[in-house]
């Protein structure tokens, strides 16, 4: 779902084990790779915002493995993940602007040292334990053992809506009654087996968590946070997490927007990201 489709054109790459990695590109301007939110495929996630957006920016919507026209492998695991976006940052060669929603692969990437960015601006990142109540992350363990229940019988459309209708902590009520999560979960639904291999791969690494204090440490390029001003207090103490433990990030509030932001609030978010990296792409020029 891309309202820029013929305005734009298919990047292919490799990361280092061979698998093909595409990335949507639309228009020129600074560098911007758009990495998928949770099982949404990037263009899923990103295509309205990316009808405003790239005015501004070239907008790279990245596909990591097993999603859009990107090949797929079964290790899921958190560097393999990392890698299939930095084979496509390297590809550019230039630094690049990073933009997340939700899921914690941009934190990932952002910690690593061989990372180009110039600048980094996730929207409503979850942070894991770290930011979750502990009756939202008990009501978030249920759901998704529900979830995997679902999935492993093949029931992909009752997933998607076992996590909408079970997830609070996700959603606002103003978000499920306005209908923008349960549309993107349906149309995602075929990806969740997907985000469920790559959230047991991610458990089983023996990994940091990405949003943990020390990860969030290494990350020094300007960070901008963006989030809804009526998100589910989930997300509201994951942002003040990340913003507490990433020195110098700025902080956003979308105007009437909850964590479906940008699908429900397009314009508005591209116009905070599309400023944010115009302004730190010049900064980053000048030095």
């Amino acid at each position: 779902m891309n309202p820029a489709s013929g305005q734009d054109s298919l990047r292919r790459g490799s990361s280092r084990d061979g698998t093909e990695i595409t990335a949507r590109v639309s228009e020129e301007g600074p560098a911007v790779v758009l990495l998928p939110a949770g099982p949404g495929d990037s263009e899923l996630s990103w295509g309205r915002v990316v009808s405003f957006m790239s005015e501004q920016c070239a907008c790279h919507m990245l596909e990591a493995r097993g999603r859009g026209e990107s090949a797929d492998q079964p290790d899921h695991s958190p560097d393999w993940l990392v890698d299939d976006v930095l084979a496509h940052v390297e590809s550019l060669g230039e630094l690049i602007g990073l933009v997340g929603w939700g899921s914690a692969l941009w934190a990932r990437v952002a910690a690593h040292e061989d990372a180009r960015l110039f600048a980094v601006a996730p929207y409503e990142p979850g942070a894991g334990e770290e930011g979750m109540r502990k009756e939202s992350g008990e009501r978030m363990g249920e759901v998704f053992k529900r979830v995997s229940e679902l999935v492993g019988e093949g029931r992909l459309v009752d997933a998607a809506r076992a996590f909408i209708e079970g997830s609070d902590a996700t959603d606002s009520e103003e978000d499920l009654a306005a209908g923008a999560p349960a549309q993107f979960r349906e149309a995602a639904a075929p990806r969740l087996p997907l985000i469920l291999r790559d959230s047991e791969q991610a458990a089983g690494s023996g990994q940091p968590g990405a949003t943990s204090p020390s990860e969030l440490g290494r990350i020094t390029m300007p960070l901008l946070l963006l989030h809804g001003d009526r998100t589910s207090k989930w997300f509201d103490d994951s942002v003040k997490h990340v913003a507490e433990h990433v020195a110098g990030a700025a902080l956003r509030r979308i105007p009437g927007a909850a964590h479906f932001g940008p699908h429900t609030d397009p314009r508005a978010v591209a116009e905070e990201i599309g400023r944010f990296f115009t302004e730190s792409w010049r900064a980053a020029a000048e030095i």
